[in-house]
């Protein structure tokens, strides 16, 4: 089977002399050639890490650190586009079979050699009973060494999209390092293969790592990379406007009035929504068996009023799966009107009468979520339903969503959570909506929806899969298995000193900034 690169015009097989192209390509993709022209690059982020152990957790301010500490199998460039990583190429044997080709020469920051082994190893430590990974990479059920640079990763079915899956997510790790420290060693001192390793870590203030001088890729942007831990979102901003960060996350849409006329830094924004933001109703208590009850709370929010006020326009309402950058996103489908009358007459149709909720969001995770809630609080009590808010730190919160012991007794009746859209979302949106997927934390049960999961994991046509997709966005949309809410623009401050932009996935790769010479 032979692979084009994306972007280029040379397609690449296993000949000696295409493997060398690829390479060629690949180091240039990376920055190979690039001097540092940064000292220290300082990002102030809202949240710090459970775990430095890059395989024990995917999610997405986690790997704003992985992504520069380790390197990935394959990786995405600034648009999207998959690129090769440790992996300078991959093929599908069969149905179940992908072979990775792994690069050569690699070595972890502690002088272990990273190779077949390093994939197998890592692959096994993500099935550990407490890692966050699991679901990410349940669908991959063994990694076999046919040799020291050749890997074949095993699925429990057809998976079409495993490329996606694990670019930017499958960060190798060392095997001998990483079972001689032990699971809680390793996550406080962990070794990668990545452009920096690892200097220290105050856990609430600081995550520090250096230049890795024998990078594989090159020379790498910075001296230091700072990983500076600011909850408060207007803290954050000063630090920019002060000239304290090279970037700074989740900066609050009623924040970014502060940064107009600044000569410090400015805002950047993603041109859709990376992260949407959904309500879970919980599909298995009562006061959601029907249906119509689900339409109600629906057609209770004004998403519309959130966007324009709460998000000062930054996002757009949703009544689907798909965010609006990606192939599967069906213009066609609505967001549900904002239409308390007929809420009412719903609830009232339903037999419904002084219904309470409980409501639940994280602090983090889900921005502005005490205003969120209150939001929506306020929206539902115009149509006669009570609501409690809970809100919760986001290890607390992350601790009930996957307590599948006990059904996420402790979640609300309504949970309000992220995901992460854009390229290689499938196997999060499958995980949150198939009857068996691991981050199904609100026991969603639709038949026809596993059965067309199926079909899109053993659908290699990239556009065929994108319509059955589709199929799935406009069956989750019919049965209100969601709280649709909004897809809210990723919103970043960038120092005046750096050229950077908001990337489809939403990560920080420090090779991506370069120095504004003007």
């Amino acid at each position: 089977m032979v692979f084009r690169l994306p972007g280029t015009k040379w397609p690449f097989s296993a000949g000696r002399h295409g493997m060398a192209m690829l390479a060629l390509v690949a180091a240039l993709t990376l920055g190979a050639a690039h001097a540092a022209p940064f000292g220290t690059i300082t990002m102030a982020t809202p949240l710090d890490l459970t775990t430095l152990d890059g395989s024990q957790n995917v999610s997405g301010w986690h790997r704003w650190v992985y992504r520069n500490l380790y390197d990935p199998l394959i990786t995405r460039d600034g648009k999207g586009q998959l690129r090769p990583a440790l992996a300078e190429r991959w093929e599908r044997i069969d149905n179940v079979t992908w072979r990775l080709h792994l690069r050569a020469g690699v070595t972890f920051h502690n002088g272990e050699v990273f190779d077949a082994n390093a994939v197998r190893y890592t692959l096994q430590q993500t099935k550990q009973p407490k890692a966050q990974s699991r679901g990410a990479f349940v669908l991959l059920t063994d990694a076999k060494v046919v040799d020291a640079r050749t890997v074949d990763i095993i699925t429990d079915g057809p998976l079409a999209y495993l490329p996606d899956v694990i670019a930017d997510t499958f960060f190798p790790v060392p095997p001998k390092y990483h079972a001689e420290a032990t699971l809680e060693g390793f996550a406080v001192k962990p070794v990668g293969t990545g452009a920096y390793r690892f200097v220290s870590w105050r856990r609430g203030d600081r995550i520090t790592l250096e230049a890795n001088p024998s990078w594989w890729g090159g020379v790498p942007k910075a001296d230091k990379l700072v990983f500076w831990v600011i909850p408060d979102a207007s803290t954050r901003v000063s630090a920019m406007l002060n000239g304290e960060a090279t970037l700074a996350a989740q900066i609050p849409p009623l924040e970014a009035d502060r940064f107009k006329g600044s000569q410090a830094a400015r805002v950047e924004a993603s041109k859709a929504g990376i992260q949407p933001i959904w309500g879970g109703l919980m599909y298995d208590r009562p006061v959601f068996a029907d249906k119509r009850v689900r339409e109600a709370v629906n057609l209770a929010i004004n998403r519309q009023a959130i966007v324009d006020r709460l998000l000062r326009g930054y996002g757009k309402p949703t009544g689907q799966l798909c965010t609006s950058d990606m192939p599967c996103y069906d213009p066609s489908i609505s967001p549900f009107p904002y239409n308390p009358e007929r809420a009412r007459q719903l609830l009232k149709e339903a037999g419904v009468q002084d219904l309470t909720l409980r409501l639940t969001a994280p602090q983090g995770p889900v921005p502005q979520a005490a205003e969120l809630t209150q939001i929506i609080a306020a929206d539902l009590k115009r149509v006669g339903i009570t609501t409690k808010i809970e809100i919760y730190e986001a290890a607390i919160y992350s601790q009930k969503l996957y307590d599948f012991k006990n059904q996420q007794k402790e979640l609300g009746d309504i949970f309000l959570y992220f995901f992460k859209s854009g390229p290689g979302s499938e196997t999060t949106m499958r995980s949150l909506t198939d009857s068996q997927g691991s981050w199904n934390w609100s026991h969603y049960k639709n038949a026809q929806l596993d059965e067309l999961w199926k079909q899109v994991r053993s659908t290699f046509d990239d556009g065929k899969r994108a319509e059955l997709m589709r199929q799935i966005s406009a069956l989750l949309r019919a049965d209100i298995g969601w709280l649709f809410l909004f897809e809210p623009f990723s919103l970043w401050a960038v120092s005046n000193k750096a050229s950077w932009q908001v990337r489809p996935d939403d990560l920080i790769n420090v090779q991506d900034i370069e120095l504004r010479t003007n």
